[in-house]
């Protein structure tokens, strides 16, 4: 078995595709997507200067930066990764 195929073994076809989905490395397929990308880290980067100018230091002040690093990684994911199928629409509730 070559390494390449290591990851999809005993998976199903509907897990292949979520593995797919979640991992695959995706450049921005449209002027659009990565204006997106840019408008999503600018705002985070703002709120992370706001954090750094505002905040005591501390863990507090860690804890929020790197939860906005984590909300960076997560916006720019949901950006990136195509839909899931039968998936809620864009800004559900």
């Amino acid at each position: 078995m070559s390494d390449s195929a290591v990851p999809y073994a005993g998976l199903d076809e509907r897990q292949r595709y979520e593995l797919d989905r979640r991992c695959d490395h995706r450049p921005p397929h449209s002027l659009e997507q990565a204006e997106r990308h840019l408008a999503w880290r600018t705002a985070v980067k703002v709120l992370m200067a706001e954090a750094m100018r505002s905040l005591p230091a501390g863990r507090g002040m860690s804890l929020v930066l790197t939860s906005l690093d984590d909300a960076l990684m997560y916006g720019n994911a949901a950006i990136a990764r195509p839909p899931m199928p039968g998936g809620r629409a864009p800004g559900h509730r």
